[in-house]
């Protein structure tokens, strides 16, 4: 019976720590859709301009990563038939660069993994030679050696791989994001306001 009421305040306080993070909206006054997708898009599979994307992104850096985004399309010119492809085309492109992100944090985790092996490797020959009286300089040299590695795998795993996770939530968000599109009056009407 107390596990229920413990599982069911849980709950409630998840909801209310998901619904105190409000959606950061999104908008865009596209007067013109001939720059809205690649042109190098492959056929079936389209993708946003880099333009567009690099605007979306600055847009979104002023927001927390972990906040839920909402993109509105502001237009007369984007007809019923083009929607559902620039709805795609965005997720596609940051599905992309999620995926991407995905392999640096791994090939991160791989480097941390190495330079790991590789100081303790260094940090082992160098207490064999210590302990067998084997030249001072080369002890310490092995001693620095082992070190730079050590740090520098803790700097990859700890301090490089969190700024790319980051980015991964963030292009996450775009995949996950509303998306809609209104018509271009509407935008006018509601800044009036």
């Amino acid at each position: 019976m107390n596990k229920k009421r413990i599982d069911s305040s849980l709950t409630e306080q998840n909801d209310l720590t998901e619904s105190r993070i409000p959606s950061a909206n999104i908008n865009l006054n596209v007067r013109d859709d001939s720059q809205i997708l690649s042109p190098y898009s492959e056929p079936g599979k389209p993708v946003i301009s880099g333009e567009l994307a690099d605007y979306l992104k600055n847009v979104a850096s002023g927001y927390l990563p972990a906040q839920p985004l909402s993109i509105n399309f502001y237009s007369d010119c984007i007809d019923d038939g083009e929607k559902p492809v620039y709805d795609k085309a965005l997720r596609n492109y940051f599905s992309f660069k999620a995926a991407e992100a995905r392999r640096d944090m791994a090939q991160k985790t791989f480097m941390a993994l190495i330079f790991t092996l590789i100081g303790v490797i260094g940090l082992t020959v160098m207490f064999i030679f210590s302990a067998h009286g084997l030249g001072e300089v080369l002890t310490e040299c092995l001693d620095i050696f082992a070190w730079v590695f050590l740090w520098e795998a803790v700097d990859q795993f700890f301090i490089e791989r969190k700024g790319v996770g980051r980015k991964c939530r963030r292009f996450e968000n775009f995949v996950n994001a509303d998306i809609s599109f209104h018509e271009l009056n509407a935008a006018s009407d509601k800044q009036n306001d």
